[in-house]
């Protein structure tokens, strides 16, 4: 009988260890795709701002802030964090934030996240004949009429220009930035 109990508890003892070695690499995975994802979100924020050094709005009213337009905000504060206290080519950056797309007041930037993919008609039409740069990281973004889709292959941010829609709204892209995206032209 004891030498049964003392099997019983190795067995336990073996699958309690296999369950917390299982647990563990559960656990592991979870945080490592989180801090991916993290990363991921704060790479496109990083970016977003980036990108703007290399669009020239060509607006008569030059103003000393850049102001940024973030639908669905999916970035929490990191937008704040990120940019807090700095400047991009001397303009104060200004975060504005909206649920829906008829919210969008005057703005340089218009940042459109996956969750709005249906809404693209919607937002485009909202945005005709307005010099608002748009980026998003939809599928297929620039392809149905967005400026500046960001994408990821292997592990990379790429980026992908629709240079037709660009010039159509009245801005410009510096050469710059158009070497290290792959452009299509409508």
């Amino acid at each position: 009988m004891e030498k049964f109990r003392g099997l019983y508890l190795k067995k336990a003892i073996l699958v309690y260890n296999g369950f917390m070695k299982k647990l563990f690499i559960l656990l592991l995975f979870l945080a490592v795709s989180l801090q991916a994802s993290l990363s991921e979100e704060k790479l496109k924020v990083m970016l977003i701002g980036k990108v703007t050094k290399y669009v020239v709005w060509n607006k008569k009213n030059v103003s000393d802030e850049l102001h940024i337009t973030i639908l669905n905000n999916p970035f929490d504060t990191l937008p704040q964090k990120i940019y807090a206290n700095k400047t991009i080519d001397g303009k104060k950056i200004v975060f504005s934030y909206i649920d829906t797309i008829d919210e969008l007041q005057d703005c340089d930037l218009l940042y459109i996240p996956k969750s709005a993919a249906s809404q693209l008609d919607t937002i485009f039409q909202k945005l005709q004949n307005k010099k608002i740069f748009t980026i998003s990281d939809i599928r297929g973004f620039a392809q149905k009429g967005g400026m500046l889709q960001l994408y990821f292959i292997s592990q990379k941010i790429k980026l992908k220009i629709n240079l037709q829609s660009v010039k159509e709204h009245g801005l410009n892209i510096r050469s710059t930035l158009l070497r290290i995206a792959k452009v299509i032209k409508g």
